[in-house]
């Protein structure tokens, strides 16, 4: 039986395992056995989301033929990252945090193998697809909420900004490699085939996430849970660095990213692609976002990165912005992989200089408010749609970037603290 430990007790005992000296790109991952683990753990779950993503975006196609019905799948899984994020951000300060990956974990691992054997046995309905995804995005939202909170439990201040741009790097590879790896599995063996394996990956990461070290957070006075959670508001309402970082990261994700939900209709009636062509869109994204999370991984002694990330993401509207109004293949590739190394880039510093910005005994809570902000990306696709019914997806497109760009500029111009970031 696993002793219980603080977080500071699992990072002291994290002890590098190639000496002092830094290792530079992966030396969060080459120095930290536990973060190794975790990010293992992190990057096989998200390969399985993306095999699940695609398996039942096609099975609810082949059961309806309806986009709409497909369209829903996807509001389903982020819809539960708005209420589910915030209270398991808030249990992560009150329990083992390990405990709750592992419980998250399972129970995906139990909603897709439910869902393979519905598809075999050919009893899947719409109905299923639906309430699975909504299951699955709940687990999700508590998943990846605690797994931002246990991130400094498992390697040092010095070394966070490394190890969160590794797990951005890994989780952004899987944006390649998952529907890469999905589709040609849902044309050989099937949707049922498909999900089978996606349950292989979900029993992987199970495995590496119980060798985790046990992390129970510092003892607190006792208060009731909802009490927990409004202190954990009043805490972001009085830091205005943080509060503003946290409106940064839920700029680009309404206003901007929403563009990823659109590609279909850029590679259809924009670009003249084909089917072929949208994967090239997705790859060509992914590849960017990839080189991003790299980019802020090998940023060492860097100054003034608030400066950096707010130049990100103005330049980042600019570049969709492009995006929108070409027409020609070659120029769009290019804006789709500087927006991917962009956007990734600009959230995997976001991200750090949050964790570095928050005190330990509410980061729990901190978290699962940021983590309230992926389900924006959702909502931000539903006016996004309709504008481009009026307008055109081009026009809508275009709106959205320099929104951000504009809106992210308001933003330090209120907290200006946020360009003295270190």
């Amino acid at each position: 039986m696993q002793d219980r430990q603080t977080p500071q007790t699992v990072t002291q005992r994290a002890a590098p395992i190639l000496g002092t000296v830094t290792t530079g790109l992966l030396d969060a991952l080459l120095r930290y056995q536990a973060f190794r683990l975790l990010w293992t753990s992190s990057v096989l779950t998200q390969i399985g989301q993306w095999m699940l993503q695609v398996a039942t975006g096609w099975a609810m196609l082949q059961l309806t033929n309806s986009a709409l019905w497909v369209g829903m799948l996807g509001f389903a899984s982020g819809i539960p990252f708005l209420v589910v994020a915030a209270p398991a951000g808030a249990l992560a300060e009150r329990f083992d945090r390990r405990l709750i990956l592992l419980v998250c974990q399972m129970g995906a691992l139990l909603v897709s193998t439910v869902l393979a054997v519905l598809v075999i046995t050919g009893r899947l309905t719409p109905l299923h697809l639906l309430v699975a995804t909504l299951l699955n995005g709940s687990l999700l939202a508590a998943n990846n909420a605690t797994r931002q909170a246990v991130i400094p439990s498992y390697v040092p201040r010095s070394a966070l900004q490394n190890a969160i741009a590794l797990l951005s790097a890994g989780l952004n590879s899987t944006r390649i490699l998952g529907p890469s790896l999905a589709g040609p599995l849902v044309a050989t063996l099937g949707v049922g085939g498909t999900l089978l394996l996606q349950s292989g990956c979900l029993a992987l990461a199970l495995v590496n996430t119980g060798r985790l070290p046990v992390t129970l957070p510092a003892e607190q006075p006792h208060v009731p849970f909802v009490r927990h959670i409004v202190d954990g508001l009043a805490y972001i309402q009085r830091a205005p660095v943080v509060r503003g970082l946290i409106v940064l990261a839920s700029v680009p994700t309404m206003l901007v990213f929403p563009y990823l939900h659109l590609l279909p209709v850029f590679a259809r009636d924009v670009l003249h692609l084909g089917p072929g062509g949208l994967g090239l869109l997705y790859t060509v994204g992914g590849a960017g976002a990839l080189a991003g999370s790299l980019f802020v991984a090998s940023l060492r002694r860097i100054r003034y990165r608030g400066r950096l990330m707010v130049g990100i993401i103005v330049v980042y509207g600019g570049v969709i912005a492009v995006f929108s109004l070409t027409r020609w293949l070659p120029l769009a590739l290019g804006c789709l992989f500087a927006g991917g190394f962009l956007g990734a880039s600009y959230m995997a510093l976001n991200n750090a200089l949050l964790h570095l910005a928050v005190d330990d005994e509410v980061r729990g809570r901190v978290m699962g408010l940021y983590m309230v902000t992926w389900g924006f990306m959702p909502l931000g696709a539903l006016p996004m749609g309709a504008l481009g019914d009026l307008i055109g997806v081009p026009g809508a497109v275009l709106s959205g970037a320099l929104a951000s760009s504009l809106v992210a500029l308001l933003v330090v111009w209120r907290v200006p603290a946020l360009l003295r970031l270190p």
